[in-house]
């Protein structure tokens, strides 16, 4: 169940909220772009469900990051700022017009519901706790939670794996190499937040050795 971590703050100033507002409100501007352009592809060839479901599951997560909630610590540092910009709107950079089919699209499906679920039930349990920026909103140690530590970034990994099988070009595979080269960067400096700041989550740390895929990393 969710815990707040509120022992052991250390020298980390609390950063405006002028500094996540301006990332809400430009993930809300992209996400018109991709909707503009997705759905547009897609409502010209309603087959083509690997497209539709990217914007859902892109549409759940800017939902929950225009509700969440003040960060007790937050990481607004430059390298930051520029690794969650990357994150977030990396999907715009997809050009699914010429692509190869390497599987069925109801393959892909398969792929995209699986990781839409698994990321829907860990952002349940985060609610308002969950953000652009690496913060300290609270520690959430049960559910998927239990199996890896950032299982929120295992349901993007197998949605845009489902994505890029579906809708393969060399363009949408350098984005999404670059794009987990990010998270893994992301990963590591939320866990230096974290853990600079949490008792509770170093703890956590213990319990649960695997960062994003079990038995790997």
């Amino acid at each position: 169940m969710p815990a707040d971590a509120t022992d052991d703050p250390v020298a980390l100033p609390i950063q405006s909220r002028w500094t996540e507002w301006p990332l809400r409100v430009c993930a809300l501007l992209v996400y018109g772009f991709a909707v503009r352009n997705l759905a547009a592809l897609w409502w010209a060839d309603p087959s083509r469900l690997t497209l539709l479901l990217l914007l859902l599951t892109e549409g759940f997560t800017l939902m929950l990051v225009l509700l969440a909630r003040p960060a007790r610590f937050r990481d607004a540092s430059l390298a930051a700022v520029l690794l969650n910009l990357y994150a977030a709107f990396s999907y715009v950079l997809f050009d699914p017009r010429i692509t190869t089919q390497l599987i069925p699209e109801l393959a892909g499906v398969a792929f995209q519901v699986c990781g839409t679920l698994w990321q829907f039930a860990a952002k349940v349990l985060l609610g308002r706790s969950f953000g652009l920026l690496p913060a300290l909103r609270g520690v959430v140690v049960a559910g998927p939670y239990r199996i890896v530590r950032h299982p929120i970034y295992l349901g993007y990994l197998v949605v845009h794996v489902g994505f890029l099988l579906v809708n393969f070009s060399w363009r949408n595979l350098i984005v999404l190499s670059i794009l987990y080269v990010v998270q893994v960067l992301r990963i590591r400096r939320e866990e230096v937040i974290l853990s600079a700041n949490s008792t509770d989550y170093r703890l956590y740390r213990q319990r649960v050795r695997w960062r994003l895929i079990p038995s790997i990393y």
